[in-house]
């Protein structure tokens, strides 16, 4: 069995596949051994492990069968293994426990001898090396042209493109009034009209009207013109490097590749431009107003890939509207993506994820590998690591005995303190790089068992979680409900819209049970008699209980007026006595009247077909959950088990 790794930059200096298959094969031919098939994995970084590359993967898979289908692994290269000791070793001792050794072609060796893992041990130094070295070299590089005020790559602010390296303002060469065709242009233009008018939108149609259009080419909206005129690069005319959040960071807090670097940039506007923009765009402060929280808003994906905001209504009950049933600017066209009532889709998601969160086994799959390793494999680390604690004390004691030997031997020779030092570490340098090496090994094996243990505490922690949702979350406060559904970051994408039973303007009457959450009476002799003395606008060419039953079944049922059965009378009249028993007060104190008898609830309405897409802290949870039950924060430790997260899908 061969395995074939190429990454996309060793593809781009010819280093392909056929290439490296060539060798392998040629080398099993000449050790006389079997070939039974062959893994690829073209376009893969080394730096993945074992089970972020498809064709490892599958080849882990096919060695644990029984029978096993090979007993070796060739590899053209030790780095096809691995860039880091971190792929490189985790595959070679998962294989080496099953019986499966690896040979590499280059050097001729394989690892099921002292000296060809000593051999292995190498390789994989050397490739970690070379990567650190190639990776130093191009962030070097990176960091000394930022630092020399030039473009370093990534989106060009607006307002700016890139000459001979650097940035600069993207205006009209010889100081014209272009028209604001320019980026920089139309930036000043775009501020001096916000400054005169005072309203972001007037200023977009303004723009527009002279002709001028985003990167994109689209015409500009009040929102975008503002956060470009207002974006921190284009007022302060600089632009940080390395001095975001998301850079990577040592311990110490300090950036890997090379410190933050503030690049100045040529300026669009004055200072006293700036001040003018800043001062005009200062909002007076609003008093917020108490409304309904709509847990969702923002986080669901229309079918005209908008997304849905909390605010409108559906008759009078709350409802999620599409962002893109609104004008981007003045002219623009608009989608019919229908209203959500709020309550159904929040109750789907909440439905969905309580489950979800529910089942300690999907959890778990959704974590994947990270929640534990299978005991026999940590049981052989164990043993490799003891055979390694044995091999590194016979080997401290030949580098002892050699030091001893060494030493009588310069000795006897005579020679001055400067070169007899020498001449004794040279004797021993092979045995203490031996030496290195093992440690180096054991170092990275201590930490494969510490991650086995951290796997297995998040296992603990996923079934922890489950059963918390289970004792607690069925019977969750709405306001709690909205605080996690908000906390899991929840998004929505509607993949069918719902189907619409009926046309034209939402049902009222389904509209008033809804929002007083009341189930819809059955109206039988008792409850009749207990409300015909209160009814007010008698009908008089239909009986006045007829016409009561004949609105209650198409509460209770749904369907349009036009469709009720003819045996309640004509539709228009039992619409007409609807709305007149509801505006006369009757129909309220009918219900409540009526609220000891049988009832049944309002017909479900259609789900919707959606995905849910969230992120789960387990820990973030469970803590939030004790602090809420308790009324203390909790604090989450130092344990690195207790910080990871889920990435979920689930659709419904």
């Amino acid at each position: 069995m061969d395995y074939l790794r190429v990454s996309t930059e060793e593809q781009a200096k010819g280093y392909g596949i056929a290439y490296s298959g060539k060798r392998t094969g040629a080398y099993i031919g000449q050790k006389g051994w079997a070939h039974v098939g062959t893994f690829v994995d073209e376009g893969v970084s080394g730096a993945l492990e074992v089970h972020e590359r498809p064709a490892l993967r599958r080849l882990m898979e096919d060695a644990r069968k029984a029978p096993r289908p090979f007993d070796i692994v060739v590899v053209n290269e030790g780095r096809a293994i691995g860039r880091t000791g971190r792929a490189f070793w985790k595959g070679v001792w998962e294989l080496q426990e099953i019986g499966v050794f690896v040979a590499v072609v280059k050097r001729d060796y394989d690892n099921s001898t002292p000296e060809g893992e000593s051999k292995m041990r190498k390789d994989a130094d050397y490739a970690e090396d070379e990567r650190d070295i190639i990776r130093e070299r191009t962030q070097g590089g990176i960091q000394e042209k930022a630092e020399a005020g030039g473009y370093v790559g990534g989106k060009v602010p607006y307002g700016y493109r890139v000459v001979d390296g650097r940035l600069v303002l993207d205006e009209c060469p010889d100081s014209r009034d272009c028209g604001a065709k320019h980026e920089a242009c139309a930036l000043r233009r775009g501020r001096s009209l916000f400054v005169v008018l005072r309203d972001w939108g007037k200023a977009a149609v303004a723009l527009n009207a002279a002709g001028s259009a985003k990167r994109d080419g689209r015409p500009w909206a009040g929102q975008s013109l503002r956060q470009q005129v207002l974006n921190p690069i284009v007022l302060e005319a600089r632009q940080a490097f390395r001095g975001s959040s998301g850079v990577k960071r040592d311990h110490g807090g300090r950036p890997v590749n090379g410190d933050p670097v503030v690049i100045p940039l040529p300026p669009v506007f004055t200072p006293a431009e700036v001040a003018e923009v800043r001062a005009a765009s200062r909002y007076p402060v609003r008093t917020p107003q108490k409304a309904r929280v709509y847990s969702l808003t923002g986080r669901i994906v229309s079918p005209c890939g908008k997304r849905y905001i909390g605010g409108g209504t559906i008759g009078r009950v709350p409802a999620y509207r599409c962002q893109g049933r609104s004008e981007a600017y003045a002219g623009a066209p608009t989608c019919s993506c229908p209203y959500l009532a709020a309550d159904p889709v929040e109750e789907q998601t909440w439905r969905q994820v309580r489950t979800f969160l529910s089942d300690a086994d999907r959890l778990k799959a959704a974590a994947g590998d990270r929640t534990g390793i299978p005991g026999g494999q940590r049981y052989g680390l164990k043993e490799r690591r003891t055979e390694l604690d044995q091999q590194i004390r016979t080997q401290r004691r030949a580098v002892a005995i050699a030091l001893g030997v060494a030493a009588k031997d310069v000795a006897a020779r005579d020679l001055c303190l400067a070169e007899s030092e020498k001449a004794v570490e040279r004797a021993i340098a092979p045995l203490r790089a031996e030496l290195d090496a093992l440690l180096a090994s054991r170092k990275m094996m201590t930490a494969q068992l510490a991650q086995a243990v951290t796997a297995q505490m998040r296992s603990a922690q996923l079934t922890e979680l489950a059963a918390m949702a289970r004792r607690t979350l069925h019977h969750l406060p709405l306001a709690e409900r909205k605080k996690l559904l908000a906390g899991i970051e929840a998004k929505v994408t509607i993949l069918e819209p719902p189907r619409r039973g009926r046309k034209g303007q939402p049902c009222a009457l389904a509209a008033w049970f809804t929002e007083r959450q009341l189930p819809v009476p059955l109206l039988t002799d008792e409850g009749w008699a207990r409300i015909e003395p209160m009814i007010t606008h008698k009908p008089r060419s239909v009986s006045p209980r007829l016409v009561m039953t004949g609105i209650l079944y198409k509460a209770r049922t749904g369907i349009p007026w036009s469709d009720l059965p003819a045996l309640f009378g004509q539709p228009a009249t039992l619409r007409t006595y609807s709305a007149r028993w509801r505006q006369s007060g009757f129909w309220t104190n009918a219900i409540q009247a009526l609220a000891a008898v049988e009832s049944t609830a309002l017909p479900a309405l259609s789900e919707l077909t959606m995905r849910i897409e969230c992120t789960i802290e387990p820990q973030h949870l469970l803590n939030n959950r004790q602090s809420t039950s308790t009324g203390k924060a909790t604090s989450s430790g130092d344990n690195t088990a207790k910080l990871f997260t889920l990435q979920v899908t689930l659709e419904c």
